[in-house]
């Protein structure tokens, strides 16, 4: 009778045990998701939609509604864009398509689209950690990723960055990662033989999101020399007696065959951008992007001037982006920079207590051979991280475009991994050494639990900051709505223009016509006469002057402290000489009472 009430018990522990088991696995990822939803989603339209948001959906605003969008250098294929910029493909536009078809078009589809993509790169973050590190460090590093200002921020509003290229680097990277312990295990006694057509899929896999992240944004060939760091790290610290197993021969003709797959999956994957340059190469004698970068390794850049052989001034703007970036003091345009003051020192001591701990730890501090090698395995990797944002921020110094903390956002979840793995490495390392023993299950679990107590105790001032900073722009951003060109009064001026019927007004300024175009559902199509000089031109001034046939048009400027290229004085005097006089017919104002749009007319 005793076996058989015993036997219900047994089994409602063991449940129990694997639900908790289930808990403590899952929960975190889980929780970090709720906590960057909440986070990111909250007043979702401020600061106010920015021209640069626009960019790509306005090609697709076009094709939903049936029209050929404009192609840039008129390379498409047939109606379809393939690039948005010579160094940026249209895939952030097409990726955003099923958004705006179930939200419809606006701020609302356009902010989705990189929140989404930021949620993935939460779970790949998690399984990169979980891979290499473990349970602890994975979710500490998802925790710390789903608070910090910079990913909350840079995703809910995607200027300058393409937030889909975090979930191309880390799912490339798990797909190489799998692809070595494929091979690692087939190289052992024990391990089971996996099929050839397994590895090529992944090395394939790999390639495509190489490539669909070269398509997406120039900028990701800096995760392609990233990979290549890492892979020169792994092959460096190789135990001896790897090295005295595997000759160099060996592993170079097990690789290469991997490589040309890899190669041809970057290939499918950078198919747009490939044909975009081969049509401009055989059409135009100019294969335009690697143009584009040839010239930007030998003179100043075509849009904003930077001197790429000016390694060491570059080299000190990228190290100062980086700290903007890992601190998120970059958004100035909330209201208020305010920054995490403890994340930089947090990630330095974490590079440092994690790189000296893992050096300990790899030297074999377990009690069996296989703790000892998977501790081995975790230096390795931490090394390899730390390499790799080493070499972003090198990196850093070299553009097609400008030098900007934005173009860091590819660095993510790297210093996050850094910061868990200090934190729980020394966390086990303490209790460690007060408590000793850890035999029994018992005493592991409270040694556990006593070791993620002291894990938060350490990332506490880090992680609390980050979620301050983000608490402190929304409170800000709910006085003021944003400054200038990024303020909610861009949302007065759409609509004024929609409900009166202003179908082509005439912008007189960068920052007006594809942002008011989406907004509208492109009822509203601003035409743009600016010309993008510092000075007004002749062509400026000929089609103000055709402009000014129309005595019904409307003209947009932004006020003369938000202006970009700033027309306004120019286009008076054009209608002055016309006989014509320049009124205001409308101000949208920001919450401060600042004007920023202000509607003409030329009577």
């Amino acid at each position: 009778m005793n076996l058989v009430q015993a036997q219900p018990t047994s089994v409602r522990t063991a449940k129990g045990v694997r639900i908790a088991a289930l808990a403590i696995r899952y929960g975190p990822p889980a929780l970090a998701l709720l906590v960057f939803l909440a986070l990111s989603l909250q007043q979702l339209h401020l600061p106010g939609f920015y021209y640069d948001e626009a960019l790509d959906l306005v090609p697709m605003l076009e094709l939903m509604q049936g029209r050929s969008p404009e192609l840039l250098r008129g390379i498409g294929v047939g109606p379809l864009p393939v690039m948005l910029l010579d160094y940026m493909g249209s895939l952030g536009g097409y990726l955003t398509l099923p958004f705006m078809w179930l939200f419809g078009p606006g701020y609302v589809s356009a902010r989705a689209q990189p929140i989404f993509f930021s949620c993935l790169t939460i779970v790949l973050a998690w399984l990169l950690a979980r891979r290499w590190f473990g349970d602890g460090v994975a979710a500490a590093t998802v925790l710390l990723l789903a608070v910090n200002p910079s990913f909350v921020w840079f995703s809910r509003q995607g200027i300058s960055v393409t937030s889909v290229m975090t979930v191309f680097s880390l799912g490339s990277l798990l797909s190489l990662d799998a692809l070595m312990k494929q091979r690692e295990s087939q190289e052992s006694a024990t391990g089971e033989r996996a099929s050839p057509l397994s590895a090529r899929l992944l090395a394939l896999g790999c390639g495509v999101l190489i490539g669909l992240g070269l398509w997406a944004k120039l900028l990701f060939l800096r995760w392609v020399i990233v990979l290549v760091v890492m892979g020169v790290v792994f092959l460096l610290t190789r135990s001896p007696e790897v090295r005295r197993i595997q000759s160099q021969k060996a592993l170079w003709k097990a690789l290469i065959p991997k490589l040309c797959v890899v190669l041809i999956g970057v290939a499918l994957g950078a198919l747009p951008l490939i044909y975009y340059n081969a049509v401009g190469l055989l059409r135009d004698g100019h294969a335009w992007t690697i143009a584009l970068l040839v010239s930007s390794l030998t003179q100043p850049t075509q849009q904003f001037g930077v001197d790429n052989t000016a390694f060491f001034q570059n080299i000190r703007k990228a190290v100062d982006d980086v700290r903007v970036f890992v601190d998120g003091s970059y958004f100035w345009y909330n209201g208020i920079p305010f920054s995490n003051v403890y994340a930089v020192p947090a990630l330095v001591l974490s590079a440092i207590v994690g790189g000296a701990l893992a050096i300990v730890r790899g030297r074999g501090l377990g009690d069996l051979p296989v703790c000892q090698q998977r501790r081995r395995d975790e230096a390795r990797c931490f090394f390899a991280i730390v390499a790799g944002i080493a070499t972003l921020i090198v990196l850093g110094a070299f553009t097609v475009s400008g030098l900007w903390s934005t173009h860091q956002f590819i660095m993510l979840p790297l210093p996050q991994i850094v910061l868990a793995c200090g934190a729980v490495w020394l966390g086990e390392q303490v209790v460690r050494l007060v408590l000793r023993s850890w035999h029994s299950t018992v005493r592991r679990a409270w040694h556990m639990a006593l070791a993620g107590g002291v894990v938060c105790l350490l990332l506490a001032l880090p992680f609390s900051r980050d979620i301050w900073v983000s608490a402190q722009h929304h409170a800000t951003l709910a006085r003021t709505g944003g400054s200038g060109r990024f303020s909610d009064a861009v949302y007065k001026l759409a609509a004024w223009l929609d409900a009166g019927d202003v179908r082509q007004p005439v912008a007189l300024d960068w920052g007006i016509e594809k942002n008011v175009r989406v907004l509208t559902a492109d009822r509203v199509r601003p035409v743009e006469i600016f010309g993008y000089t510092a000075q007004a031109d002749e062509a400026f001034r000929r089609r103000a002057a055709e402009m000014l046939q129309d005595p019904d048009r409307r003209y947009i400027v932004l006020w003369e402290r938000f202006a970009v290229y700033n027309r306004r004085q120019d286009f008076t005097e054009i209608a002055n000489r016309m006989g014509r006089q320049v009124v205001e017919t409308f101000i949208a104002h920001e919450k401060s009472g600042l004007p920023v749009y202000v509607v003409l007319e030329a009577r």
